[in-house]
């Protein structure tokens, strides 16, 4: 648990429905989710279930058409533009595609917004354990698919955040590497609540609990 007995993630009644075409589709429904401090959740569903979108409302990415997300016992603002301070000091994200920024190497990617030696030392530490540490003055340009998804990955944890949001982290990466990935994530269960949301079952044999996203509701899988 966080500070004060608070869990670090709390969600309630999220809802978000967008249009494809001329078809509403309701993404996320009604979900609700509490996560303590050194919790794993995975949320597992098949392409196209809500996943993404039900993880970029909890790190208050999205705008939902219903609900609250409170990160630290503090409510999200509805407009993702007005959480951002908060998410960087706080939140690690890790998204299917790193959006990684071209012109940077992958060292200063991870550090553009952390500060201190410490977050340098520990992004050294956090690159050897991925295989990664080669790589850190190269451009994302001149990276793999997977190199790149474990360059993203090392920009999440830099910052040593209390809360990890990891979509598809090993959706790029073969076996060996997919594991070395879960095992950097679940290592931060120490001091983090982390939420992975994954179509590969596999990769969460070590979560606290499991959810299936269907319809855009969340129950036990």
């Amino acid at each position: 648990m966080s500070a004060g007995g608070l869990p670090v993630l709390e969600a309630h009644g999220l809802s978000l429905t967008y249009a494809d075409g001329p078809r509403r589709v309701e993404a996320v429904r009604d979900a609700s989710l509490v996560v303590a401090r050194g919790e794993s959740v995975g949320i597992v569903g098949p392409s196209g279930s809500g996943k993404s979108s039900l993880l970029f409302l909890l790190g208050g990415l999205r705008r939902p058409d219903a609900g609250e997300v409170r990160l630290l016992g503090r409510p999200l603002a509805p407009e993702p533009e007005a959480n951002a301070a908060l998410r960087r000091r706080h939140v690690g994200f890790l998204f299917q595609e790193p959006f990684l920024v071209p012109y940077l190497s992958v060292r200063e990617n991870a550090l553009a917004h952390v500060e201190g030696a410490q977050a340098a030392d520990r992004l050294e530490a956090l690159a050897a354990a991925v295989g990664m540490r080669d790589l850190l003055d190269e451009r994302p340009w001149r990276l793999s698919g997977g190199q790149r998804q474990r360059a993203g990955l090392l920009r999440a944890l830099a910052g040593d955040p209390d809360l990890v949001l990891a979509d598809e982290p090993t959706a790029f990466l073969d076996q060996a590497a997919g594991e070395a990935v879960m095992d950097l994530l679940e290592a931060q269960r120490g001091r983090a609540a982390l939420v992975v949301v994954t179509h590969d079952r596999g990769m969460l044999a070590r979560a606290s609990r499991v959810l299936a996203l269907a319809d855009g509701r969340l129950r036990p899988a």
